[in-house]
């Protein structure tokens, strides 16, 4: 059943039912928070920056008239310029899901954009739609971006409005605001320079998890810098074990969402899934840069011992909660916390074969003492 919340303006709002605005608002304020913040350390720059970043204006924009609007639009013809661009798409064989990545292409992700390829890309999208891609948003929606934005083709606010009509439902049903602000950017209502994004409204559970995994692709970028920084400065033996550990670690994330992530079902819980592996990942960084400085409280085996408990304790209690056992995607079911704990054992154990190495002169009782409540934190999560 599809979710539906308030109209609105900003990116990451109202992905399902039953969330309150405040925490709405919260989880949007924090996933732009976190990318304020590549960009401050210089991770995240002008030429290499992906959307999310927040380009909506504070007025709320709607088109009373969009489905008007729309029908006159999809009945005009493809100007010449985008009708030979349409048909050559269409006279080609669809592209194979690793040749055609329109978010890369668009966004970057740590590269220069590659707007050029993300066009052809787009038109071939568009032109063989059952074709294996990153989301039904692609195609269409890549296009109104790219004719909104002029990014190397002429700006065309007219195709723009076009293709953003022909995303329809899958742009989160909020075609009136989508069509109001692409009008009033046309119609120079926004400030110059502001630029046109899918992800600048949406409400709908699919368009959450699209903009949640353009932000986690993006924060990927910095992560990924962060790590290459840490790891020169690694004894050789540790540089060797650390693919080791990432394995692991991307391991339990999968895990935990598949199983664990107390998200509470609903079409938006692909989308706050996301938001939860993209803080699993933070924090991994985290760990290595604390690790690393040695910036840990200290801890004894007794302290050490009693987070072994308090951590059986935990999981205790969430096997013990009913579960569904035909629970919907994120909810948490016996199964999943039982493998999600699997893979946290065995990240644990890769964790305290790689601090000896790593870290000599770091405690291992502080570093398992650390990881121990950071897991205590997740098992509890799942017990609600």
């Amino acid at each position: 059943m599809g979710m539906m919340g308030k109209r609105g303006t900003s990116p990451f709002s109202s992905l399902f039912d039953g969330i309150q605005r405040p925490q709405r608002h919260a989880f949007y304020l924090s996933a732009l928070a976190m990318l304020a913040t590549q960009a401050a350390l210089g991770q995240v720059t002008a030429a290499t920056s992906a959307h999310p970043q927040n380009n909506a204006a504070p007025e709320l924009f709607e088109e009373p008239n969009w489905q008007t609007v729309c029908s006159q639009a999809l009945a005009a013809p493809l100007p010449p310029a985008a009708a030979t661009l349409a048909r050559s798409a269409a006279d080609k064989p669809a592209p194979a899901a690793d040749q055609c990545d329109e978010q890369a292409l668009y966004y970057g992700f740590g590269k220069r954009p590659d707007y050029k390829a993300a066009l052809e890309c787009a038109y071939a999208r568009r032109a063989h739609p059952a074709a294996p891609s990153n989301s039904s948003l692609e195609g269409a929606g890549t296009l109104a971006m790219l004719y909104a934005n002029g990014d190397r083709v002429p700006r065309d606010y007219a195709l723009a409005i076009r293709f953003a009509c022909e995303v329809g439902n899958d742009g989160g049903s909020n075609e009136p605001e989508r069509l109001g602000r692409l009008e009033a950017l046309r119609d120079g209502k926004l400030p110059a320079g502001t630029r046109f994004d899918l992800c600048d409204e949406q409400m709908s559970g699919a368009m959450g998890a699209y903009c949640s995994d353009l932000a986690e692709r993006q924060a990927d970028v910095g992560r990924r810098r962060r790590i290459a920084i840490l790891r020169v400065h690694l004894p050789q033996q540790a540089q060797s074990m650390l693919a080791a550990l990432q394995a692991a670690e991307t391991a339990f994330e999968q895990a935990r969402i598949k199983g664990e992530y107390p998200g509470g079902g609903g079409s938006g819980s692909a989308g706050f899934a996301l938001e939860d592996q993209n803080k699993l990942r933070e924090q991994f960084v985290i760990n290595l840069e604390r690790f690393s400085a040695g910036t840990l409280p200290k801890a004894s085996p007794a302290s050490r011992q009693l987070a072994q408990q308090e951590l059986h304790a935990a999981y205790t209690a969430a096997l013990a909660v009913p579960r569904d056992l035909n629970a919907p995607f994120g909810e948490p079911t016996t199964k999943g916390l039982k493998t999600t704990e699997a893979a946290w054992q065995e990240l644990f154990a890769q964790w305290m074969q790689f601090v000896p190495i790593a870290y000599p002169g770091l405690s291992q009782d502080a570093a398992a003492t650390e990881l121990l409540r950071l897991r205590i934190h997740q098992v509890k999560k799942a017990s609600y």
